[in-house]
């Protein structure tokens, strides 16, 4: 059997219920569909999906990926970016956020 470093990308599946999207096959009839731990982005432009503790540990043994974190409330959900430093899903608004942004955005000062 051989095996692909990237993860097969499926069907676009509902997780505002933050449930795996583990899905052998790509039907329904074998979504597992229990409450996920983990968001896992697949590629750098951000597909993603959520997983179940023994499903990332699948994720993990067959494939690459970009990043991963526990899920968050904010994980899935729409409007929200992915916090690669601080491992985790935030919404554009979150003071964290805007801090970092606002950080990037000021002057930087040469020194002699």
């Amino acid at each position: 059997m051989t095996t692909e470093p990237f993860a097969p990308l499926g069907r676009e599946m509902d997780t505002s219920r933050q449930t795996c999207t583990y899905s052998p096959g790509d039907q329904s009839a074998s979504d597992c569909g229990v409450k996920a731990t983990w968001h896992i982005a697949w590629d750098t432009s951000l597909e993603n999906g959520l997983a179940c503790d023994p499903h990332m540990a699948v994720a993990r043994a067959r494939f690459m990926f970009v990043d991963t974190h526990r899920v968050g409330p904010e994980c899935a959900m729409p409007g929200t970016a992915w916090d690669f430093d601080n491992k985790r899903c935030i919404y554009p608004s979150d003071p964290a956020l805007a801090e970092t942004q606002a950080e990037e955005a000021r002057p930087k000062v040469a020194t002699a």
